[in-house]
């Protein structure tokens, strides 16, 4: 089983887990934690991976695989996530996107590693990066 985090800079990660929600209809909110990190948090980053850290235990209590999803790699949501990254049955991914919180929530009950659900994840996000000119010309459009 698998838990998630979303730690991004503003309401993306909230925004995230509310649109996979309408598309899926159904509710995460038991799996999932959302930290919006905001210029007033900016200043205590120490709190913020205070607040990470509880998330992660709580979901590693429930014997849970934790993958941290975070918007860019090197802004401080990234930095403060990597701390986590060398805990067992925990991995950070960055440039979260809908498709790979969609492909994460539809296979959170699935008996795989977390470098399995890391690898499906990343590939979901990379299969939808797509430029529409470059594949309509492809196709002779």
């Amino acid at each position: 089983m698998f838990s998630f985090i979303f730690v991004t800079h503003a309401d993306l990660g909230a925004s995230l887990v509310r649109t996979a929600e309408f598309i899926m209809q159904e509710d995460f909110k038991e799996r999932c934690e959302v930290f919006s990190i905001d210029y007033s948090m900016l200043a205590d980053m120490n709190r913020i991976k205070e607040m990470l850290e509880q998330a992660v235990d709580r979901f590693a209590g429930k014997g849970h695989k934790v993958v941290i999803f975070v918007d860019i790699f090197g802004g401080s949501p990234s930095n403060v996530a990597f701390t986590f990254v060398k805990r067992e049955g925990v991995d950070v991914i960055t440039g979260v996107s809908l498709p790979m919180v969609i492909y994460a929530f539809e296979h959170r009950e699935h008996d795989m590693t977390i470098a399995q659900m890391a690898a499906g994840i990343i590939q979901a996000g990379e299969d939808n990066l797509i430029g529409a000119k470059k594949l309509l010309e492809k196709e002779g459009r």
